[in-house]
């Protein structure tokens, strides 16, 4: 299986591996020499691990870890080498803050990881915010960080067209152990033109400038 095929997934595995050493999961992705799984394996593979790690973390975060939800399904075609090489990778030592983490994940996954999201006015708790496609999540999970009263899940709502842009937005809600963010296609932002308090997006996404001036919204860009 392809590489970049496979990014997604390793990032989501990641974010098991620090989600186990978190406390919110006994450790299975990060037991050293994984000896439950061999306990327990007998003819399963490793794709099969990769699928139960994920199944075991669906309900509280779906949107990176429901696998079913994706475009296209991560593990389709994923040969048990490749899926035991994501797993060694996953299970490394990670010791990145929360949004240091985030800055990686979106930039192995190919979203915007630069950007001055500081400089973005702050969400106020009675308003609402829109995070347009390719900012990955990592404008709210800032504001939601640094500003006391605001959640990533209640006060923002994401556009996201892609697998990657979806997997980065669920990334970011683990990390902040959020409830599952409100996320909308740009279909799905064109019918509806709900309207919100504030837009950001980062400069320099192609859909994101191109859904802005189709829509002719009001962005504030970091």
């Amino acid at each position: 299986m392809p590489a970049a095929a496979s990014e997604p997934l390793a990032w989501t595995l990641r974010e098991i591996a620090r989600l186990e050493r978190g406390g919110m999961r006994s450790p299975r992705l990060t037991e050293p020499d994984h000896e439950r799984w061999h306990r327990v394996r007998r003819r399963l593979g490793w794709v099969a691990f990769i699928e139960l790690l994920h199944e075991d973390l669906a309900d509280a975060f779906p949107t990176s870890f429901a696998l079913e939800r994706w475009g296209t399904h991560p593990t389709a075609g994923l040969d048990d080498a490749a899926a035991h090489s994501l797993v060694e990778a996953a299970s490394r030592p990670d010791d990145a803050d929360p949004l240091g983490f985030l800055r990686l994940a979106c930039r192995g996954l190919g979203v915007m990881d630069g950007g001055n999201i500081a400089s973005l006015p702050k969400v106020q708790t009675h308003q609402r915010a829109l995070e347009l496609p390719g900012c990955g999540g990592r404008i709210a999970a800032y504001q939601a960080t640094i500003h006391a009263g605001l959640s990533f899940a209640e006060h923002f709502t994401f556009v996201a067209d892609t697998d990657a842009e979806r997997v980065a937005i669920g990334i970011a809600a683990a990390e902040l152990r959020a409830n599952a963010p409100r996320i909308l296609t740009s279909e799905e932002l064109r019918a509806e033109r709900p309207r919100f308090d504030h837009v950001f997006g980062i400069k320099g996404y192609p859909s994101a400038e191109a859904l802005v001036s189709e829509l002719g919204l009001e962005v504030r860009w970091a």
